[in-house]
């Protein structure tokens, strides 16, 4: 087959499919690469189609099989057939893309073709020729993907996030009248069907909850840097305590691995949206730098709590020996209340505007060994009006002020733009 422009030599389907009369390719690697398990036990094909479970683990005998199946099978033929845009489990990354920006298959293209920047991706699949091959032959493959979240045993509760996936909101969920989701964890018999899946693994994505909160992730680590130490493997965490059991695992690594930090502010700013104490998380960083000499990726989750803040928490970490990356991709719209569209049109841009010209002038500056910066999907931010009756300001000040009285000192009082706004009228 021809090699098609732009792909990675040897790769033969990546994106290679166009829909008709657009610039939207309609096949995404996802699904021909391994599947993604959740902590309720569902199987969906990825992080994105969380919503459209395609079983659950205790129905499913062997996750091999199961991704060898018909069901699978279904969404690989159809991508195929170019069905993309009305695929359902699809559905939010082809809105994405309708709207130029970056769902998790662009994603997947990007961290494919840049390992420089790959701080949480699949990254790029070296057998996936041969395993699209083996599939025409009928053959089956093993999983070279996957994502799993053990259950969600959390030792925070963040102001962006709910008892679904931190048991330690049940209680703030309860206090402020709200939902609230019991713990979830995957029972040892499905533990076990994961551990029969490592061998052929090319990349294993391991998320929480908070990883290191459950220990039985060590567990499934221990097993795979046995039988497979040249696994890529990425662990979403918020680093606030990894205990010498889980160090000592983590020192056993051989191939890539790429522990990421969830960071969203420095000082009592981090304290009051990620609830813990940031002179703890920073001291863990430092000491899981000294014991396994590996840099860090520091993931911020973009909200209106901290988008007045990203400046300093840039100019904290940018120059510190232990941090490789410092990602300010993901900007959440969740609870809809957080989101920074909220703001005044004048007041949203301006702000963008100075953080174009800050990265621009970071980038152009660059010194030997500090961090990388990426901050595209940030920039490239439009304002646009909402219409979700969730978001508001006066919703998002009612809720800042209920986390305040929680935490027991207002958020206000270290971000001057959120007391500015909150008392303009």
């Amino acid at each position: 087959m021809k090699q098609p422009v732009g792909q990675i030599k040897g790769q033969l389907e990546y994106y290679t499919r166009k829909l008709p009369g657009t610039d939207i390719y309609s096949l995404c690697k996802a699904p021909f690469a391994g599947l993604e398990i959740g902590p309720d036990g569902k199987i969906v094909l990825c992080c994105m189609a969380s919503r459209h479970d395609l079983a659950h683990i205790d129905d499913v005998n062997d996750i091999e099989e199961f991704y060898n199946g018909p069901v699978m099978e279904k969404y690989r033929q159809e991508l195929e057939d170019g069905k993309y845009a009305s695929m359902k489990p699809c559905s939010r990354c082809y809105h994405l893309e309708t709207i130029h920006k970056r769902g998790f298959k662009k994603t997947l293209e990007g961290f494919s073709k840049s390992a420089k920047f790959n701080t949480n991706g699949m990254g790029n699949i070296t057998k996936f020729d041969e395993d699209w091959y083996a599939r025409k032959k009928g053959k089956n493959r093993p999983l070279r993907y996957l994502e799993y979240t053990l259950s969600n045993i959390c030792n925070a509760s963040c102001a962006t996030c709910n008892s679904m996936f931190s048991h330690k909101w049940q209680s703030i969920d309860k206090k402020f009248g709200r939902e609230v989701f019991p713990m979830v964890k995957l029972e040892n018999d499905s533990i076990s069907k994961i551990e029969k899946v490592l061998y052929g693994l090319e990349t294993l994505t391991i998320k929480g909850g908070e990883p290191f909160a459950d220990i039985r992730n060590i567990r499934i680590l221990k097993k795979l840097y046995e039988i497979n130490p040249s696994c890529r493997v990425f662990i979403v965490s918020n680093f606030y305590t990894i205990t010498p059991e889980a160090m000592k695992i983590l020192k056993m690594a051989t191939g890539h691995l790429d522990v990421s930090a969830s960071i969203d502010g420095v000082g009592k700013v981090y304290d009051w949206i990620r609830s813990n104490h940031f002179e703890h998380t920073v001291k863990t960083m430092k000491k899981y730098y000294e014991e396994t000499r590996r840099k860090i990726t520091i993931n911020v989750c973009i909200s209106l709590y901290n988008f007045f803040h990203l400046e300093k928490i840039l100019n904290y970490f940018k120059d510190k020996e232990y941090i490789r990356t410092i990602s300010f991709m993901n900007v959440t719209a969740r609870p809809p209340y957080v989101d920074i569209q909220l703001l005044p049109k004048k007041i949203f841009n301006a702000q963008i505007e100075k953080y174009i010209t800050l990265f621009e002038n970071i980038n152009n500056n660059k010194k030997k060994g500090s961090a990388w910066i990426l901050s595209e999907p940030l920039l490239k931010q439009k304002h646009r009006p909402i219409l979700d009756e969730m978001a508001s300001k006066e919703l998002f000040f009612e809720e800042l002020d209920k986390m305040n009285k929680h935490r027991g000192f207002d958020l206000c009082n270290h971000i001057t733009e959120l007391k500015e706004w909150r008392d303009s009228k």
